[in-house]
């Protein structure tokens, strides 16, 4: 157990002297220690390394944000966070949370090790949130107690195929890379492409390679020329390939994706519905932008307060079944109310989609309507959920 760090507990005491505590409680947190999806190793290449993002900081907010309604419900908090480099000792850190009161663990973990801890914890008094594995097989496995406040691929790929349609451009040519996530999300475009009738043109893998003879998978002008189309998408996980693809196809079209317009679940440079206020509380208490990922875990933060504040059984079960009813108005600082589907326990989420430095558009978009709910247009409708369990 040397490996295993020491947990970091960090209690937010929320009730004043005046008022007893009525209740307590644990909120875990669990990621992986030195996560690749976070470490930046590409400085031969003159990148800006960013720093691993330590997504915990989103959770710290939350209930920072909450406390006035804690406050008022006589609730202390604590949020217990571990991290441990594989998945025993992630198993043997979600014990101890569980053990320590926790009833919610929100996971900032890769798809692989979320999918280990929730058939693990399938019979176990605890909620687990998946925050950060956008991978839609989550999602269609039908883990019990296995909810998701970070959107799924294909809710990015529809929203990006809304705009898509919204501007006419109407065939894409899709380009992929090696690394194993970049099939998964060529995968899903390819899928919200087919809801929408975007026709592909052309679906090519490149590589990092520079041998002349993988010339036409490493030279973007004959990578992205013998066809006709009206925007490229790339799917390139560690973006180094797609940064050198705008303004370098064969022809003069815009490139989404993993570079140009990307859809993201949260974007700092977004100023409507408080989310400067929220992007501007981060940026003070951090010093850095709030990613994505941020925003998913302080959103499963609050999603957990919220349920304890609204609902009298606190058990795991009845937690769990309010946060997946329409019962469940959660506040994201995107404009509509927030909840978790009852099929697949996905958050029901606008997504932005930007640029380096400004949101383009938030979809749903104007115009794409459905007969529950507009924010269904994103992601697996309930009609088309497999279930796979």
């Amino acid at each position: 157990m040397a490996w295993l760090r020491p947990a970091l507990i960090l209690s937010l005491l929320l009730v004043g002297t005046a008022l007893a505590a009525a209740e307590d409680v644990v909120i875990g947190y669990l990621s992986q220690t030195d996560d690749p999806r976070y470490m930046r190793d590409w400085g031969y290449a003159r990148l800006i390394a960013p720093a691993a993002d330590t997504t915990v900081d989103g959770a710290i907010m939350a209930l920072k944000d909450l406390s006035f309604v804690t406050d008022a419900g006589g609730i202390s908090v604590t949020l217990d966070a571990r991290d441990a480099p594989d998945l025993a000792g992630l198993e043997m850190a979600l014990k101890a949370e569980i053990d320590a009161g926790a009833r919610f663990v929100i996971l900032d973990l890769n798809a692989e090790l979320v999918a280990s801890l929730a058939t693990k914890a399938a019979d176990l008094p605890v909620v687990l949130i998946n925050a950060t594995a956008p991978d839609d097989s989550l999602r269609n496995a039908c883990f019990p107690h296995l909810l998701h406040s970070g959107p799924s691929n294909r809710m990015l790929e529809d929203a990006l195929t809304q705009y898509l349609r919204y501007q006419n451009w109407t065939r894409a040519l899709v380009l992929f890379g090696e690394h194993p996530q970049d099939s998964v999300v060529a995968d899903a475009f390819a899928k919200s492409a087919a809801r929408l009738r975007i026709g592909i043109a052309d679906t090519r893998p490149f590589t990092l390679a520079v041998d002349p003879r993988h010339r036409e998978q490493n030279n973007i002008k004959l990578l992205t020329g013998g066809t006709d189309y009206d925007v490229v998408f790339v799917a390139d996980t560690r973006g180094e390939f797609a940064r050198f693809i705008p303004y370098a196809t064969n022809l003069p079209r815009p490139v989404v994706g993993a570079v140009g317009l990307t859809p993201l679940a949260w974007h700092w440079a977004f100023e409507r519905d408080g989310a400067t206020q929220v992007s501007s509380r981060f940026d003070r208490m951090t010093g850095r932008k709030m990613s994505g990922e941020d925003w998913s875990v302080w959103i499963a933060a609050k999603a957990i307060l919220n349920a304890h504040t609204k609902i009298a059984d606190h058990s795991a079960t009845a937690l769990d079944a309010y946060m997946r009813s329409d019962a469940m108005r959660l506040d994201g600082s995107k404009g509509v109310s927030l909840n978790f589907r009852d099929w697949d326990g996905q958050m029901r989420m606008p997504i932005m989609l930007a640029t380096s430095d400004a949101v383009i558009a938030v979809a749903p978009l104007e115009g794409y309507l459905h007969r529950d709910n507009v924010l269904d247009t994103l992601g697996t409708d309930r009609a088309e959920f497999p279930c796979t369990r």
